[in-house]
């Protein structure tokens, strides 16, 4: 299972996840089998800088195509975030990413919540 988590920090597992995908300085891609982390890469997030910008626009607006763009291009089979807005939202779950809500602060603590079945999927887009 791939899994896309965007975040605050880049301090590997202990990186903190961020409510705002879009902007968010580093995202994580975390491949997982049966119950454990195979492997992790964390990368930063090249539009980060161009959302921030555009203060007010969610990440399905504006820039954020390409932030949408880069996580399909990554394959996920999951995604986990605080909030999600219905263009982001409906673009993931036409290509059939399960979306989730984290658990705890960190990325370790989210994609353990995710292997123990403890998260709650995002049945709607949530927006702040």
């Amino acid at each position: 299972m791939r899994i896309f988590v965007p975040l605050k920090d880049n301090n590997g597992l202990n990186s903190r996840v961020t409510g705002h995908p879009g902007r968010a300085p580093f995202y994580a891609l975390v491949e997982v089998e049966g119950d454990k982390i195979v492997n992790y890469q964390i990368y930063e997030n090249q539009h980060a800088t161009e959302e921030s910008e555009h203060h007010g626009h969610h990440e399905h607006e504006g820039h954020g195509g390409f932030f949408i763009r880069t996580i399909l291009d990554h394959k996920p089979d999951v995604f986990i975030t605080y909030i999600m807005g219905p263009g982001a939202y409906n673009s993931l779950k036409q290509m059939g990413v399960k979306i989730y809500m984290p658990k705890g602060h960190t990325l370790e603590e989210s994609i353990n919540g995710l292997i123990k079945g403890e998260l709650k999927e995002m049945k709607e887009p949530i927006e702040d």
